[in-house]
């Protein structure tokens, strides 16, 4: 894998050996103003080995006694390193970092570097008394566009354990479903709330969880005018679903006549839009309508991808149906 771009890297590397700056919001008192919120600044600089040294960081990662060394008075990486970093000490900051042993610089695997990010948060690692979260913001921030995070997948003593996740496996998937629904729709605001839905998911999640809904609201309202079938202007997503689903043959009245894959899979669409409908209530309770105040958390994108990725795979589904039914191949 090497969706990593040399400019994240660079960053990334950067603020491991540099440090970075930290913003913060706190409220202030002012004569003028009610609630009044001024930025501040901190410095912060955490060091990758944490409460621990540098070879014993690098031992976790790496089997440094089969590594070998640059150091010809020594058989393996972990004595060259000893003479360098704490017998001499003249390997200069950073100096993993462009070490080929170690596979962190740009050609490499994301994975040699994202492992290295994760290692540094541990709880055996990590200095609890540093500000090892705004590391993990600034970190998130930085890889996300380039189709990664960095999450907690463990706990130990009641501490996170983080691990990574590639964000663009699922997001393949949904994104050729997408282009087969824009194909097949064949029209110009259908591509455009596509795509929008799509754009919306990391900067605007309840948005795209809106967009999810109305996308799956559009598809059963064209199945049901191309077949002429009249229904009520004022039913919701469930109900609509259930009608359109009806009129193409996925059914589950079906299932007194014994369970059928259409019966299954109607079931399986009826949840799909329990999601995205569910999504939406809770897109109207999380919005940034209502006069939200300072405190306002908007919902993580995780969800929009919920809703979107549901959204996607049920018009796909109903969309397909409907033309082999009607006697056209399928998109």
């Amino acid at each position: 894998m090497n969706q990593i771009t040399e400019v994240t890297r660079r960053d990334i590397i950067d603020i491991l050996v540099n440090g970075f700056t930290h913003t913060v919001f706190v409220d202030k008192p002012h004569p003028d103003f009610f609630n009044y919120i001024e930025s501040e600044d901190y410095d912060v600089k955490i060091d990758y080995w944490g409460r621990l040294d540098e070879i014993t960081f690098l031992k976790r990662l790496y089997p440094l006694n089969q590594l070998p060394s640059f150091d010809s008075r020594f058989k393996d990486a972990e004595g060259d390193i000893w003479q360098h970093t704490v017998n001499n000490d003249d390997y200069g900051l950073g100096w993993v970092f462009d070490d080929d042993r170690f596979h962190l610089s740009s050609g490499n695997d994301d994975k040699y570097l994202l492992d290295f990010l994760c290692e540094i948060l541990h709880p055996a690692v990590r200095d609890d008394k540093k500000n090892w979260r705004a590391l993990l913001e600034i970190l998130n921030e930085l890889l996300q566009p380039d189709g990664y995070s960095i999450n907690p997948v463990a706990n130990i003593s009641g501490r996170d354990i983080y691990g990574w996740k590639n964000l663009r496996i699922g997001e393949k998937v949904v994104t050729g479903q997408i282009d087969n629904i824009k194909n097949a729709f064949n029209s110009d605001y259908v591509t455009v709330q596509v795509d929008l839905m799509y754009s919306l998911i990391h900067i605007a999640p309840h948005s795209a969880i809106g967009k999810a809904k109305e996308l799956i609201e559009i598809c059963c309202k064209t199945i049901l005018d191309e077949q002429n079938i009249q229904y009520d202007s004022g039913l919701d997503l469930i109900q609509l679903m259930k009608v359109a689903c009806e009129s193409i043959g996925l059914s589950p009245k079906k299932l007194k006549d014994g369970v059928t894959g259409q019966s299954i899979a109607a079931r399986i669409l009826g949840n799909l839009g329990n999601i995205a409908q569910g999504m939406a209530e809770l897109r109207n309770l999380y919005g940034d309508g209502h006069g939200k105040n300072k405190s306002f958390q908007p919902l993580p994108p995780r969800y929009a991808h919920l809703a979107v990725g549901s959204s996607v795979a049920a018009v796909h589904f109903m969309w397909d149906t409907y033309q082999e039914r009607i006697g056209i191949s399928e998109v």
